[in-house]
């Protein structure tokens, strides 16, 4: 309901901002972190403005309403993903890389 707020947008997260943070689009996932201060996210580059309103949800479909699968639903396949690691950098890849990434040297296919 409440769209840009001009020159504010430089300096303080407005809801334009936290409906990027929410969207699961692949240009706005892990963007606009910041809390108050939407300066951080442009210092640290991981700022992306809104340019069209962003479909929001994960980037893995998920069918359960229990609260706690909710909760904990991407430990399982993470730990999975862990496992098949070659190397210290595809580990680390699979910790801190957005969601879905693979090595290069591997498909997306199950």
């Amino acid at each position: 309901m409440i769209g840009k707020l001009g020159p504010l947008e430089w300096i303080f997260n407005t809801p334009s901002h936290h409906r990027v943070h929410h969207g699961s689009d692949k240009k706005y996932i892990d963007k606009n972190f910041g809390g108050i201060l939407i300066i951080w996210d442009r210092i640290f580059g991981t700022f992306q403005k809104e340019e069209e309103l962003p479909n929001y949800g994960l980037t893995t479909p998920m069918t359960s309403k229990n609260p706690i699968t909710v909760q904990f639903y991407e430990f399982p396949r993470l730990y999975k993903d862990l496992l098949k690691a070659r190397s210290m950098s595809e580990f680390a890849g699979y910790l801190f890389k957005p969601p879905g990434w693979q090595p290069k040297n591997r498909s997306t296919a199950p």
